[in-house]
């Protein structure tokens, strides 16, 4: 233990030293406000915050569908959220890429709680919400009413804003490029995008899905059959940043400038999204957070912190925001059709 105090922390915030000892050690009694505030104090000062009662040697079993989900940029940084904020507690985590809802069963003694990273089959679900340990699902859909805890993003919200964000720009005619079928986040935005669209008299709005492997040629056809039939966008909101990239790129091979022409708006706010000429403007989702929060969420439940006050099953959702970069902008003046290269 280094040579700072209870009592340094404690004058340090202006607090009692009661408080300090009941934050570090993980009791009740503190709002969670401020054990976080005394936590970065102590931190900051050197001081060695001992390992939560009853944490030692155990871990956070984190369970990802398999290594290839496990790889996207997405989740890992829900998983690198997870690890700052296990370590913060003293806490391991080990991450399993399994289908085997047996492993639950077999590691159940020896950890704190499950997190259920991502999609995720109906046994390995039913298994971990069974199990004697708390468990939270990040970003994933859950069955209606289901007893797990999730945390997850504001999706449909997301769709509203976007749609708002363009209409105020001055688009009337946008499409929604689902990219692949089958991804309950983007099915959310899209409601989001298309209730508000269709709230306004003056504005429409249309859905793209990639059923093919060749995403490229498939906007390009599906873009075209839309502009022979007198449809021409002005702006796209798209399921990723990935599908925003094969949109821009398709565009500009067109003959179309980006946004002078057509805007176009990605998800996720993965590195690629500032790499790219035009820069992409992209909703910002906070997945590092989400690790975070359900690690917290799930400490909480273990009582191994401040405990939360309703039993009720949680529905967290958290806000992301909208990076506007390069490509996105008022409409131009008059229609493109005529420039369209096929």
């Amino acid at each position: 233990m280094s040579n700072i105090t209870l009592d340094m922390i404690a004058t340090r915030l202006g607090i009692s030293k009661f408080a300090v000892s009941r934050a570090l050690s993980g009791k009740p009694g503190v709002s969670e406000k401020t054990r976080r505030s005394i936590i970065e104090v102590a931190e900051e000062l050197g001081y060695r915050i001992p390992r939560m009662k009853g944490g030692d040697g155990r871990s956070i079993e984190v369970i990802f569908h398999d290594r290839n989900v496990a790889n996207r940029e997405l989740w890992g940084d829900v998983q690198h959220g997870i690890e700052a904020e296990a370590s913060r507690w003293g806490l391991s985590m080990a991450v399993r890429w399994t289908k085997d809802c047996r492993i639950v069963s077999r590691v159940e003694r020896s950890t704190v709680g499950f997190i259920l990273v991502g999609p995720h089959d109906t046994d390995m679900h039913k298994a971990v919400r069974d199990s004697h340990r708390p468990a939270v699902t990040v970003n994933h859909r859950v069955p209606p009413l289901d007893g797990m805890d999730q945390v997850t993003a504001t999706d449909v919200e997301a769709g509203e804003f976007v749609a708002d964000f363009l209409i105020g720009l001055g688009h009337r005619r946008m499409v929604y490029v689902h990219g692949r079928a089958g991804y309950p986040g983007r099915e959310a935005r899209l409601y989001g995008f298309a209730r508000t669209i269709a709230c306004r008299g003056d504005a429409t709005a249309r859905e793209m899905i990639f059923e093919y492997d060749d995403e490229a040629s498939t906007f390009r056809s599906l873009l075209i059959a839309m502009v022979d039939e007198g449809f021409v966008p002005t702006a796209f909101f798209c399921g990723s940043d990935g599908v925003a990239v094969t949109v821009v790129s398709e565009l500009v091979r067109m003959g179309l400038r980006v946004p002078e022409d057509a805007s176009v708006i990605g998800h996720a706010d993965y590195a690629i999204a500032s790499q790219i000429s035009p820069k992409l403007t992209t909703l910002h989702m906070p997945h590092r957070q989400m690790g975070l929060t359900a690690v917290r969420l799930l400490l909480s439940r273990a009582g191994l912190t401040l405990p939360v006050a309703d039993p009720t099953p949680m529905r967290i959702s958290l806000v992301p925001h909208l990076v506007a970069r390069q490509t996105s902008g008022p409409p131009g003046p008059g229609s493109w059709q005529a420039r369209l290269q096929r």
